[in-house]
C-alpha cells in the first residue's frame, strides 16, 4: 500500500512496440522514508488486474489512453502532487493521484507557488 505519498519528479516514455499492450509511460518517483517508483502504463486494453506491485518500492498501474492527458496536464501544472495506491480484498484495488486543496479560480498557475 501507498498512501498519499508526494511525486518528486517523473519522467515521460512515448513508443510503438510489437511487444507491448502500451505505448505510453509515465514514471513517477515518490518520496518518503523508502524511495517508490510507479510505473503509469497507457494502453488500448486494462487488465482486471491493472495495479501490480513489481517489487518491494516498484508498482505498475495499467489506465486506457484517455487518461493520459489529464494525468499529465496534472503533473504540468500542479504541485504538490500524490499518489495513493491499495489493494484490499474482495478483490479491491485503487489508485489515483491527488492535489491539496486550492482556491476557486485560481487559473492554471498555481498562486501559492512562485514561478519556476
Amino acid at each position: 500500500m501507498i498512501s498519499r505519498r508526494e511525486v518528486s519528479s517523473y519522467s515521460v516514455d512515448i513508443f510503438v512496440s510489437t511487444t507491448a499492450d502500451f505505448g505510453r509511460t509515465i514514471r513517477l518517483n515518490l518520496l518518503g522514508p523508502e524511495p517508490n517508483t510507479v510505473y503509469l502504463r497507457f494502453g488500448g486494453t486494462v487488465p482486471a488486474n491493472f495495479l501490480v506491485n513489481t517489487g518491494e518500492f516498484s508498482w505498475t498501474v495499467h489506465l486506457p489512453y484517455s487518461y493520459y492527458a489529464d494525468i499529465l496536464h496534472l503533473l504540468q501544472t500542479e504541485r504538490p502532487v500524490y499518489f495513493t495506491a491499495y489493494e484490499l480484498p474482495g478483490p479491491m484495488r485503487f489508485a489515483g493521484l491527488t492535489t491539496d486543496d486550492e482556491h476557486t479560480g485560481e487559473g492554471f498557475r498555481d498562486a501559492d507557488f512562485p514561478a519556476g
